[in-house]
């Protein structure tokens, strides 16, 4: 049973702080960035600073110790070295304090993870009843009450960052690059978390406290590594529920990504694609980069799939219709009616889509208007995409008059523009909540993350009921029967084969023979035992099993992931496997439709449906036996690959087998 949930109020909304280890602001170190933050901004809250080398410190009175202070404070800062940091806590909860910021490094990061230090520190965590954010963080930013605890770049700008959007980072120094990318797109925070090491408080803890604060509307999260990933994707369900989207930039996707997310805060790194495929579950976007993660906030909103585009560029207009069918999107022919519209207006050019609206649009300033008003009225559009140019105030005036026009009436605009500007520099169009983008990949991987983003299912919901089954259960109703090769008795040819723990390139190492006649098994069966002696493999045994008859090879199987939990993975099977890599991973439990989706997500979905001639295998089959692993997956944390998969015309085959896992 979890612990419950701690109270985050005193960390965002302290009504008194105490700055321990407090230095003078010409020192020029953390704890003096810190003091110097909250009295650039007037902090309103009780301010006392704790140092016993001082009496006094920029005018202000400072106390040896906590249990010095004339009241208690709601938050204590910890800026003091690791070595005296835990004793400073334990002060604060003698004292009363609710909450406490520990700045510190040196306890959990990189070699450092398992020392006495880091030990203590986790035992004294898991005790205390206050809220403690880090160790190693550079604190927690509440733009809207003036609180900056802590001293990342952005809280030592005259105005602290304010907006709607609460921001959680497993990276403290990535938070004010991130934060300069969402000022550039007009946003800003409400809260700011700097998750540090997250012993006490995870990446789940803040993103719950922000789905239950009025102020913030959108929920933005760096992350690297979630050893709380069941309570994150939880919390994340509770911002949905709240209508709080949740966008994530996740580390990893390649391998050495992930051995420096792994180094930086000392968690366990799952799959990228496992991980991306529970985000899509449970309806989070997610970003490819910091510039997307602080661009999908203002894409907010249904797009549809079919895109209308023009721009007084023809080179433009290719330029987004390329990235729009990139991206998934439709970019179909204009309606009649629309076409007839703009062939009366048009000089030059031709009216289609993409629509290049020609250089006639420099000198007449009202056939942009008349475009969008032609194109906005198309039914055979759903969304327009506007590729923006330099150009003289007064042209571009008009047009962004045209756009702001359009959106009121109720159409889904959006904006590239090509000189790389953002929205501030565009005060009309973000007034009118019309995105601006500074790539056209970037604008339509934003519109697709919206439209793409997946009803997650309700919480505790199952699919289809299957009985209480295992592995052997499966395997009793899919798998070829194998026998010893003197216990053979069919009259079919059969593949002879080395099985036992660890096998799984049975064929890379001469360990398994096909088509084999039955008058020949005993010889074949000799050679092998053979090899079985030659790379000193004791334990693993000949089997004989019949050929199974022939059909489309899948690989199919279930993993464990540390952040995705129980998935079940599916692609093309057989010898050519790792060479095709063409697999799809999605969270267990599947419902049927689900089970289908993942095997369309390869070419294994085409070739099951009949591929130049071959008759259609039984993809429902397939589609049983993922729904069937998931939910044992899901149920007994089997991990388990069946290679090949063998589909036929009717029904399927597990011909061979690995288990493992818990």
């Amino acid at each position: 049973m979890s612990a419950p949930a701690k109270d985050l109020t005193p960390l965002v909304r302290p009504r008194s702080i105490a700055l321990v280890g407090a230095t003078p602001l010409e020192s020029n170190k953390l704890a003096s960035w810190a003091l110097g933050n909250l009295l650039k901004h007037d902090v309103p809250a009780d301010l006392y600073l704790v140092n016993p080398r001082y009496d006094t410190l920029e005018g202000r009175p400072c106390y040896p110790n906590l249990e010095s202070l004339p009241a208690t404070p709601d938050l204590v800062l910890v800026l003091v070295p690791a070595a005296a940091a835990i004793d400073v806590l334990r002060q604060a909860e003698t004292r009363g304090s609710r909450a406490a910021i520990l700045f510190s490094s040196g306890f959990g990061e990189g070699d450092r993870a398992g020392s006495p230090l880091d030990l203590e520190l986790k035992a004294f965590l898991s005790d205390t009843p206050m809220a403690v954010c880090g160790p190693n963080t550079n604190g927690i930013i509440n733009c809207i009450d003036r609180i900056p605890a802590g001293f990342p770049p952005y809280a030592m700008a005259d105005v602290l960052p304010a907006g709607s959007l609460g921001v959680v980072s497993q990276s403290g120094a990535l938070v004010s690059s991130l934060v300069q990318h969402l000022l550039a797109n007009g946003l800003g925070l409400t809260v700011g978390f700097a998750v540090g090491n997250g012993i006490d408080l995870t990446v789940g803890d803040y993103v719950r406290f922000l789905a239950t604060d009025d102020r913030t509307e959108q929920i933005v999260v760096y992350a690297e590594g979630l050893h709380d990933a069941d309570r994150f994707f939880a919390a994340a369900d509770e911002a949905r529920a709240a209508g709080k989207p949740v966008h994530v930039m996740k580390a990893g996707r390649s391998p050495e990504g992930a051995d420096a997310a792994r180094t930086h805060i000392g968690a366990l790194v799952g799959d990228y694609d496992a991980f991306a495929a529970r985000c899509r579950r449970h309806g989070i976007l997610m970003a490819h980069d910091l510039a997307e993660l602080a661009a999908l906030p203002l894409a907010r909103g249904r797009w549809g799939q079919r895109i209308g585009v023009l721009s007084s560029s023809g080179a433009m207009a290719g330029i987004l219709a390329d990235s729009a069918r990139e991206n998934g999107f439709d970019v179909p022919p204009l309606g009649p009616a629309v076409h007839s519209a703009l062939a009366e207006r048009m000089t030059l050019g031709e009216p289609r889509n993409p629509l290049d609206l020609t250089g006639q649009s420099v000198v007449d300033h009202d056939l942009l208007p008349a475009a969008l008003d032609a194109m906005g009225a198309d039914p055979g559009l759903d969304a327009l995409v506007h590729g923006m140019l330099i150009g003289p105030e007064a042209i571009i005036d008009k047009q962004m008059d045209a756009l702001v026009a359009q959106a009121q009436r109720g159409a889904s605009v959006a904006v590239f523009s090509a000189p790389g500007w953002h929205p501030v520099d565009y005060p009309k169009l973000a007034d009118a909540g019309i995105p601006v983008f500074s790539s056209p990949d970037r604008l339509f991987r934003c519109l697709a993350a919206w439209e793409n983003r997946a009803d997650s299912r309700p919480p505790g919901e199952e699919p289809r009921t299957w009985p209480e089954e295992t592995l052997d259960d499966l395997l009793a109703d899919i798998a070829a029967p194998a026998c010893a090769p003197a216990e053979y008795a069919e009259d079919r040819p059969a593949a002879v084969k080395l099985v036992g723990d660890g096998l799984d390139h049975k064929s890379d190492l001469g360990l398994v023979e096909l088509n084999v006649k039955p008058s020949d098994i005993a010889s074949v069966a000799e050679r092998l035992e053979a090899r079985r002696g030659e790379l000193g493999l004791s334990d693993a045994v000949v089997v004989a099993q019949p050929m199974a008859d022939p059909g489309i090879e899948l690989i199919v199987g279930t993993r464990l992931d540390p952040e995705a939990g129980p998935c079940v993975v599916v692609g093309l099977g057989g010898v050519l496997a790792e060479l095709v890599d063409d697999v799809a991973i999605a969270p267990a439990p599947l419902r049927t439709a689900e089970a289908h989706a993942l095997l369309d997500a390869t070419r294994a979905g085409t070739l099951l449906d009949g591929y130049r001639g071959h008759p259609p295998s039984d993809r429902d089959a397939a589609a049983e036996v993922l729904v069937r692993l998931g939910n044992i997956a899901a149920r007994h944390h089997t991990e388990a690959e069946f290679n090949p998969l063998i589909v036929h015309t009717s029904g399927v085959t597990a011909v061979d087998v690995l288990i493992g896992g818990r």
